[in-house]
Formats: structure tokens, C-alpha cells, sequence
């Protein structure tokens, strides 16, 4: 028998592989599309002839593949059956609702289950890049040793299952949020020829304060308490001020700053001027947040 099982093998279920490969654990794959398979088969990689077979290879079970919905198909086609008594490790893309309801499931099937998400690219497994996990904390001692192999920075959120994809969709909030702030600020550049290389070595110049920030923030966030700001919403609503005139200006689309615009304006009229930029969240919560 392996040590593990990894099922799936994109590029991020590879280097899942390889990782656990390169800290010399035995390791069963399996992949639906064959040819994926072929070079571990190559390297003398245990290959699984069918999911049910991958489950049963190992006590521990690790799937990386493209979303929850893809998981229970994959339970449902047999793999389920084979992991009574076993670890199941998931990595796969979703929500945390998701997590709760395949946590749901592998419990009426005798499975332990922990949710996981990778916070980072493919060439960062097996060396620090973040994996943060999610669910009973027993169940995650027992694999601790294992999920080292997956970087020097494993983070145990909670026992709470959703935690990991909870995290993981915040993240990529904040990214999609900055991509669009890089993209109007490209905008802003173009208009006066200023190149969009120069914009994005000054972002990655701003780095070291600008992760100061962001510990001060979520610091403001964690305890609810939004008084001293650096800078205000009223300072930022005047920035964006200056923002949208450009645009006007510059003949621009101002879509995304008209957007963050309503936001401030709406924080301004709620007293909120003179508040930590983040208090913002008071307008968007829907109820008060957990004592």
C-alpha cells in the first residue's frame, strides 16, 4: 500500500505529486485523462486503473481537481466506497458551503475528511508556498507530518470546514480587487504615455509598506475599532475625487472608480469620514459581526 494517493494531475496535482515524491513517501496517481499519467508510469510511479482503485491504494487520499461538483462525481462513481476508514484531503476548487456538504457526506461514509486550499502557484509546492487546511484537528495531527511535504508554511485554520475555502475566495477578492485598480490605473497612464511597465515596478517598489498596511488593516478589522486611521475615508474620497476628474479629463472609462466613488460617498454620509479606510465594512455587513 502507498502512503498516499494523489488524484488528479493538473499542473497543481503534479507538483502535489512530486512533492510528496521528493520527500520519498510512496505515491499511487490517477488522472481521467490517461496520458497525464504517463510520466509518473514513466518514472515507476504506482498508476491507479480506476478511481475506486486510486481510493483504495492509501490511507490518505489527496484530490486536486477542478471543482467540488467534479469531486462527487468521482464519490459517486466508486472512489467514495473505496475511502471507508481513510483520510480524504481535498484541494479542489470551491465554496465553503461546498466543504460542508462533502464533509457531510464522507462522515455517513466513514471517511474523515479536511478541506484544504493552495494559496499559491505550482513551482511554490513543496517549498513554502501557503496551504492552509481545515477540519478536525485529531484528523490533522495524524496527516501533519505528511502535508510537510507540501511546503514549510502548512497553516491549520480551524476546526471549522469551510475555513480554507473561505480564506481561499477572500484572497482572491483582494486580487480581484487590485487587478482592477492596476487596470484603471493603467488607464490613467496610457493618457499621459507613461508606460505600464513603469506603473508595475512602482507597485512592486510600494511592497514593503504596503504590507505594513495591510497587517494594520486587517489588525482594525480584527478588533473592530477603525479610530487614528493613516488615512481616512474622507482623505480617500477625496483621492477619488481627483480620480474621476482625471478621468473626465482624460476622456477615460471610470467605471471602476465611479464604483469604489459610491462606497466613500456613502461611508461620508454615515459618519464614517473620519474613520480607518476598512470601516467601510459596516456598510456591507449584514448583521453585526460575532462578539
Amino acid at each position: 500500500m502507498s502512503d498516499v494517493t494523489v488524484i488528479g494531475l493538473g499542473e497543481m496535482g503534479s507538483a502535489i505529486a512530486n512533492a510528496f515524491l521528493n520527500a520519498d513517501y510512496d505515491v499511487t496517481v490517477w488522472n481521467r485523462s490517461p496520458e497525464r499519467m504517463e510520466p509518473f508510469r514513466d518514472s515507476g510511479v504506482p498508476c491507479a486503473k480506476s478511481v475506486d482503485d486510486a481510493g483504495a491504494a492509501s490511507p490518505v487520499v489527496v484530490i486536486c481537481i477542478a471543482d467540488y461538483v467534479a469531486t462527487w462525481q468521482l464519490l459517486e462513481q466508486g472512489l467514495g466506497d473505496s475511502l471507508q476508514g481513510k483520510t480524504l484531503l481535498q484541494f479542489s476548487t470551491g465554496t465553503p458551503q461546498e466543504a460542508r456538504d462533502i464533509q457531510i457526506g464522507a462522515k455517513e461514509n466513514g471517511t474523515k475528511y479536511l478541506d484544504g486550499a493552495l494559496l499559491a502557484y505550482p513551482r511554490e509546492i513543496g517549498r513554502s508556498g501557503i496551504v492552509a487546511i481545515s477540519g478536525d484537528e485529531g484528523t490533522y495531527s495524524e496527516v501533519k507530518r505528511l502535508l510537510a511535504a507540501l511546503s514549510t508554511d502548512v497553516r491549520h485554520l480551524s476546526s471549522t470546514i469551510g475555513a480554507a475555502a473561505a480564506l481561499d475566495v477572500a484572497v482572491l477578492s483582494y486580487y480581484v480587487s487590485t487587478h482592477l485598480g492596476m487596470i484603471h490605473g493603467a488607464l490613467i497612464c496610457e493618457s499621459e504615455g507613461v508606460p505600464a511597465d513603469v506603473l508595475a515596478s512602482t507597485i512592486i517598489d510600494s511592497q514593503p509598506s504596503d504590507a505594513e498596511e495591510v497587517a494594520h488593516l486587517g489588525q482594525a478589522l480584527l478588533k473592530n475599532e477603525f479610530s487614528n486611521p493613516g488615512a481616512s475615508i474622507g482623505v480617500y474620497s477625496g483621492v477619488l475625487d481627483r480620480i474621476l476628474s482625471q478621468a473626465e479629463n482624460a476622456g477615460i472609462d471610470a467605471s471602476i472608480p465611479e464604483f469604489a466613488n459610491t462606497l466613500y460617498k456613502k461611508g461620508i454620509e454615515s459618519g464614517l469620514a473620519d474613520e480607518e479606510v476598512v470601516a467601510l465594512i459596516k456598510l456591507l455587513r449584514k448583521s453585526a459581526p460575532p462578539s
